[in-house]
């Protein structure tokens, strides 16, 4: 009984040297009483912030500061009451972003147009990982499946395109670029065109034309179409030698290459359009191909055919 009446008297001593003990290691860590976090590593050393937060660089690439241990560079890492589950970033986003990626900051300030992505909700941080992806560029999904996750329904609005893209993708021919959803054409973050073309591209109907009209077309094709009347390897779109691109472009009113080509998708071979715009209307191309050329009967000419 005395026994037993000695330990009991003698737990709150014991209590209070324990939490002394305790309250000394976390103040030489860094840590207070106060913080939700499992106390099993010193503040101090390289990658301490993995021992909690290792899920975050598991991917394939990697963001240079968390690649290299400087988990400081973007964090205030003093801070390590996460009871609030905050991030403790040294800047807000896009700022912070912007303190290593000046040129991103420069095309966006300095361009009328910008993609709505980079402006609305989490920022830059609506398409990229902050730590590390699987993906190029740190992106959240590929280039396809971002691109689709917003560009799936017909906006308008003007939010953005009155066009379903991921509809599109159905269709019998796709253009390549689209397919993939690659940079190639359109610059995703801001440009100096409402298309955000990453090189000029005439979307006018109607123009006196010139390789410079359509230098986005001469990134993956040879300008040749365009420049010479005859021709036997500039284009399939011949008859004979006759070059029947050069035959539609050429002169004060040349027409665009829009006109006729889709540059997403079409259920035409040669992404030849099914329908072509004039003015309010949409006429049918009827367009039809063969193994040597092929055939169209819109309304602006009667039925034409080509044999290369």
């Amino acid at each position: 009984m005395e026994k037993t009446l000695i330990f009991i008297v003698s737990l709150p001593l014991f209590a209070a040297l324990w939490m002394n003990g305790t309250t000394d290691t976390l103040s030489a860590t860094g840590y207070s009483t106060t913080d939700t976090i499992a106390v099993t590593t010193p503040m101090t050393g390289e990658n301490v912030c993995l021992n909690c937060h290792d899920k975050i660089v598991g991917k394939k690439n990697k963001h240079k500061p968390l690649e290299n241990n400087l988990c400081g560079d973007c964090h205030n890492t003093e801070i390590i009451d996460h009871s609030e589950a905050k991030t403790g970033t040294l800047k807000e986003v896009p700022e912070l972003c912007f303190s290593c990626h000046a040129e991103s900051k420069e095309l966006i300030s300095s361009s009328p147009f910008v993609h709505n992505a980079v402006q609305l909700k989490k920022l830059c941080v609506n398409c990229h990982s902050p730590h590390s992806s699987d993906n190029k560029k740190l992106l959240l999904a590929s280039r396809k499946e971002l691109c689709l996750s917003c560009h799936n329904k017909s906006m308008k609005a003007d939010k953005t395109p009155a066009i379903n893209f991921e509809k599109l993708m159905e269709s019998r021919t796709l253009h390549p670029p689209f397919e993939g959803c690659e940079k190639t054409c359109h610059n995703p973050h801001a440009g100096t065109g409402r298309l955000m073309f990453n090189t000029p591209f005439a979307v006018d109907n109607y123009m006196k034309v010139s390789p410079d009209s359509f230098a986005l077309c001469w990134e993956c094709h040879g300008s040749d179409m365009i420049e010479k009347p005859k021709s036997k390897g500039a284009t399939s779109f011949r008859n004979g030698e006759d070059n029947l691109h050069w035959l539609h472009v050429s002169g004060e009113k040349g027409k665009s290459c829009l006109m006729c080509h889709s540059p997403h998708a079409t259920d035409n071979l040669h992404l030849i359009r099914t329908t072509v715009k004039f003015g309010s209307w949409n006429f049918n191309m009827n367009y039809k191909a063969t193994e040597t050329g092929g055939s169209c009967l819109p309304s602006c000419h009667t039925e034409k055919t080509y044999t290369r």
